[in-house]
């Protein structure tokens, strides 16, 4: 088992490797306490009306912390903690709205404040005015809230299950078609996540996997294609984008290990290196492999279930070539989740045919979507989807 110490060398979570300790007793908190407290608030107290309560108190706490010295502010935008947060910043700039990150003691945090109609607004990244629906944000990251009121609104999502043990997974893997996902229940970028699980030994090494994260996860149907990153900004798709994992092409003569190396050597500049870790060997074996196998000429395969540049993986900005109808999906998906920034993930084998005649699923949405994604895909229009955030505060 991946100790907590050791957080920056955990496969399973990726390039995003977070303390599994501390991620464990939040999901516990969050799945027994603050989720359940939550849902009840939001059906006495308008959450969006609470929204200018919060930013007052977070001012407050700043202004107090400032007052003895312990955080000031930073105008430097090359200082952003995040890309997301740059090309908020920059689309700024343009605008004349004054902005600054917040630094304690000299860490600078992804918390910035704006100064909009002579008035501070603070925010984590992206700026979300409070009087817009902000309701689903006590519920959206959790995966299978999600899934239910999208199937509710007949919106295409894969069958899952949740599950708070082992023996129980074993129920819903019987139940479910195979090959199953086991992932965390709340959680982003595919940390702990486990895809192709076709048998029981299998499935017992994702639940521990993923166990040591949450105490609570989701059993799901696997789809097969890309995944893509659908982003609607109030209630309009602006950005669609998709990701694929690394992959190798055999030739019939080297190994799986020796495709890698050679694909490193010859890879985009902007590509980060294909890492052979405990993720990727998890991976291939699942499927039969090695990486001293030799694959035959011309089979393609992937290399784990992580996507993008960052893992050596594909990435292209497509939202000029996705079929109509997907404007109408994720636009429509938009007003069953009651906020005016968020990130659908989906899996789909191709987006610009009919989706009605393709077996496709929305598997999670993110109340904080990186929108950098559509701005440095590898291939595509870059798309910069700051100014419709902005354009949010136009009343």
């Amino acid at each position: 088992m991946e100790h907590s110490h050791k957080k920056s060398t955990c496969a399973a979570c990726g390039t995003s490797p977070m303390n599994h300790t501390i991620m464990y007793i939040a999901g516990a908190l969050e799945g027994l306490i603050i989720e359940p407290m939550e849902m009840f608030l939001s059906k006495i107290i308008n959450l969006s009306a609470s929204g200018t309560l919060v930013n007052t108190f977070t001012k407050v706490h700043f202004s107090v912390l400032q007052l003895f010295r312990m955080v000031r502010y930073s105008e430097d935008v090359e200082r952003a903690s995040s890309g997301r947060s740059k090309l908020i910043w920059e689309e700024a700039k343009r605008r004349n709205i004054p902005m600054q990150q917040v630094v304690i003691w000299g860490r600078a945090l992804e918390h910035y404040r704006a100064k909009i109609n002579g008035k501070w607004i603070h925010f984590e990244s992206l700026p979300i005015p409070p009087w817009l629906p902000q309701d689903a944000y006590s519920w959206l990251d959790d995966k299978f809230i999600l899934k239910n009121k999208l199937r509710k609104a007949n919106i295409s999502v894969p069958s899952s299950k949740k599950a708070f043990t082992i023996s129980g997974a074993r129920h819903v893997f019987a139940k479910l078609e195979k090959p199953v996902i086991v992932k965390p229940r709340s959680g982003s970028r595919g940390r702990h996540t486990t895809t192709n699980i076709q048998t029981l030994d299998e499935l017992h090494k994702a639940c521990s996997l993923c166990q040591q994260i949450s105490p609570f996860f989701v059993v799901e149907e696997h789809i097969v294609g890309s995944v893509y990153r659908a982003t609607v900004i109030g209630n309009k798709l602006v950005g669609f984008f998709r990701a694929d994992p690394p992959q190798v092409t055999g030739d019939g003569m080297h190994t799986i290990e020796e495709l890698v190396a050679e694909k490193n050597i010859n890879k985009d500049e902007k590509l980060s290196d294909i890492i052979i870790n405990d993720d990727v060997l998890s991976f291939i074996a699942r499927f039969g492999y090695i990486p001293n196998t030799i694959l035959a000429n011309g089979n393609t395969i992937d290399l784990s279930a992580k996507t993008g540049r960052m893992y050596g993986g594909y990435t292209r900005e497509m939202l000029p070539e996705v079929h109509p109808r997907m404007h109408d999906i994720f636009e429509h998906s938009a007003t069953v989740i009651p906020a005016p920034i968020l990130g659908f993930d989906l899996i789909i084998p191709d987006p610009t045919e009919d989706p009605g005649k393709q077996k496709w699923g929305i598997i999670e949405c993110n109340s904080l979507p990186f929108i950098d994604l559509h701005f440095f895909a590898l291939e595509g229009s870059p798309r910069d989807l700051a100014p419709y955030i902005w354009d949010l505060w136009k009343k």
